[in-house]
């Protein structure tokens, strides 16, 4: 009888403080869970979709969805055309949902640098992509490629990537 591991994985990459919203974000990525895989396990899918099928649970705990300056102008510098997926204003937790390239996690960790206001950062990946020819265990890449930055995460009291 083989052990069912527990889902969704998360693992901190940097903890100074730890992210209050941390259980509640796996919970809405748990009820999703069949939903989030399906967009996963498809090629041609993007992040957009992911974020939809959260949404609405990650507006009932406090979260804004596609959140810029014009949202909430402390957000990022004026003159700075970035936008987090998911805002939490109260405990400036960021959400960044990704449907698989590499590229993206480095962008949402200068997105989090750039903030003065996010302190806690959460990247959302799929355990598992399907790509147009090739599939990937893309939690676990994420979490090698991003091991041993510790210095560069110093710009945030946590950071946490969870497997959809």
């Amino acid at each position: 009888m083989a052990i069912e591991a527990p889902y969704p994985p998360w693992r901190y990459l940097r903890r100074q403080q730890p992210n209050v919203y941390l259980e509640c974000l796996c919970a809405v990525v748990a009820a999703r869970r069949d939903e989030l895989a399906a967009v996963a396990a498809t090629p041609f899918r993007k992040s957009v979709e992911a974020e939809r099928i959260m949404k609405d649970d990650m507006a009932g705990l406090g979260f804004w969805h596609s959140v810029t300056n014009r949202k909430f102008p402390p957000l990022f510098a004026k003159g700075m055309n970035f936008e987090v997926d998911f805002y939490h204003p109260d405990f400036r937790v960021a959400v960044e949902v990704e449907k698989g390239e590499i590229s993206n996690i480095w962008k949402n960790l200068c997105k989090f640098a750039e903030s003065p206001v996010i302190r806690h950062g959460v990247i959302m990946v799929p355990v598992v992509r399907q790509g147009q020819r090739v599939r990937s265990e893309f939690y676990q890449d994420t979490l090698k490629r991003l091991a041993g930055i510790e210095k560069v995460l110093a710009f945030v009291d946590s950071l946490a990537i969870i497997g959809y």
